[in-house]
């Protein structure tokens, strides 16, 4: 399908009185292609609705048209939005079958599928402009619940994202090494959780070869990341945690597509007394051995230091269990701590001088992220347990609240009139982990709580989530 035509060449203004008059045609648009796929595939898009977006503040508009299309108002294809939200791949294979099949009639000029070739972010769409009856280009997608959601609480993400790039291009220089270090933090926490989505609605059965390789090369750079984390904790961990760090560190190598040698190195580094040191001075390199030697070292100490404290502070917390588990929560933070501390120290000493503290807190940063991003990763990695999803809580609950229901479920049974607000607060029941409480009730309850979902009402929304400045 082409690249697509512009707007007609009118002003600003005459453009975006001509989008508040397409506003209802794109709702018409959406809601007939709707109610044909329903009649067409019976049963296949009962959870289907369609979502209209509020018009796009003329504020915005100029802000974008400035900073993405050098001026040219008329290729903004997204003052109008809407799109439909679907739950399963197959739904969304079909969608492609008809689209293709529909082209013309459909009057789609742009067709972009990101289920095939997902975005830099890994978000996921298929993206239409499309060309409605009073001659307006307007946007059009075909959008998943479980990555709309993610999309959703990653927004802020993009638009940190955004703003750096916007700021640099408007000072006509590249990023600096700190920009361009927070901007691909701010990417792989937005893989991270699209990730997660995609995962959980099995969408990467709609992957073309390019992107499955590609994806596949994201996540083996993130698994070298993993690894190369787990190995710094483990030789920087001190006596406590090399072991069971080091072995993660292997792991992760051999995930990542390392050899067996590698994997068997990592693991000896992190987990071997002075392992590091030890390959060091069989490579002949004294300086790396001295510098290892003197980490480990350090570490060794603070490691021995933190799980004294540690458990100190869990004794009097309580006595024995809470001994245990202080010593060890002290060890791994004192190993680490110390251990990367002295890694600066020995690296930096004639730049250093007075900037402990400043080493200190970028310590501390780094360890709190890297335990953080982990927990995030193995997360979405290992965790293949089936999940709750939002479409089957919807069809599973019933539409009154009863007095025994815990009140994870009374909050969902209550907004159940409304898809839109059924997902979002579905979306905070299951950060809060209160999900278990939902599938148990659901559980308990299966014969009187299948019931008809009621129709969707199609209030028109604010959704905000766009993945790059083409979508925006």
């Amino acid at each position: 399908m082409g690249e697509g035509l512009q707007n007609p060449d009118l002003s600003l203004e005459q453009l975006y009185e001509q989008a508040t008059q397409a506003q209802p045609e794109l709702k018409s648009y959406g809601e007939n292609f709707l109610h044909y796929l329903q009649e067409k595939h019976p049963g296949q898009f009962d959870g289907a609705y369609f979502e209209q977006a509020l018009l796009k503040e003329i504020e915005r508009i100029q802000d974008k048209v400035t900073a993405d299309y050098d001026g040219d108002h008329t290729r903004v294809a997204d003052m109008v939005r809407g799109r439909l939200l679907v739950e399963t791949p197959e739904q969304i294979e079909i969608i492609r079958q008809e689209m293709t099949a529909l082209q013309q009639d459909m009057r789609i000029e742009k067709y972009k599928d990101f289920y095939a070739e997902p975005l830099l972010t890994h978000f996921r769409t298929l993206n239409t402009q499309v060309r409605l009856p009073g001659d307006h280009v307007a946007e059009f997608r075909i959008d998943q619940i479980d990555l709309s959601i993610a999309g959703d609480q990653t927004h802020h993400l993009y638009e940190e994202m955004q703003k750096i790039e916007r700021t640099a291009k408007l000072e006509n220089r590249p990023l600096t090494e700190a920009e361009t270090e927070k901007w691909e933090r701010l990417l792989e926490e937005q893989r991270i959780e699209f990730d997660r989505a995609s995962h959980k609605a099995n969408l990467d059965t709609l992957l073309n070869e390019k992107g499955a390789a590609t994806l596949q090369i994201h996540r083996n750079t993130r698994l070298e990341a993993m690894a190369e984390t787990f190995g710094k904790l483990g030789k920087n961990g001190g006596v406590v945690a090399g072991l069971a760090l080091g072995t993660l560190s292997g792991a992760f190598t051999l995930a990542a597509g390392g050899s067996k040698a590698e994997a068997a190195q990592a693991v000896y580094e992190a987990a071997v007394p002075y392992g590091e040191t030890q390959l060091d001075l069989a490579h002949g390199d004294l300086r790396a051995a001295e510098k290892s030697a003197t980490i480990e070292t350090a570490s060794n100490i603070g490691s021995l230091g933190g799980a004294a404290a540690g458990a100190a502070i869990g004794t009097m917390i309580l006595p024995g269990v809470g001994t245990a588990i202080g010593a060890g929560i002290g060890a791994l933070g004192g190993g680490v701590g110390t251990g990367y501390l002295t890694e600066k120290i020995h690296d930096n000493y004639a730049q250093i001088k007075n900037e402990a503290i400043r080493l200190a807190d970028e310590a501390a940063e780094n360890l709190t992220n890297a335990i953080q991003n982990t927990k995030r990763s193995v997360a979405a990695w290992f965790d293949h347990k089936p999940a709750l999803s939002m479409h089957a809580a919807f069809s599973a609950l019933p539409n009154s609240v009863a007095s025994d229901m815990p009140p994870e479920v009374a909050a969902l049974v209550e907004v159940k009139a409304s898809r839109a607000l059924f997902a979002k607060h579905f979306a905070e029941v299951e950060q809060h982990g209160g999900l278990p409480e939902v599938q148990a009730y659901i559980d308990a309850n299966l014969p009187e709580t299948k019931q008809p979902s009621p129709v969707a009402e199609n209030h028109p929304v604010r959704y905000i989530h766009s993945p790059v400045p083409g979508l925006r």
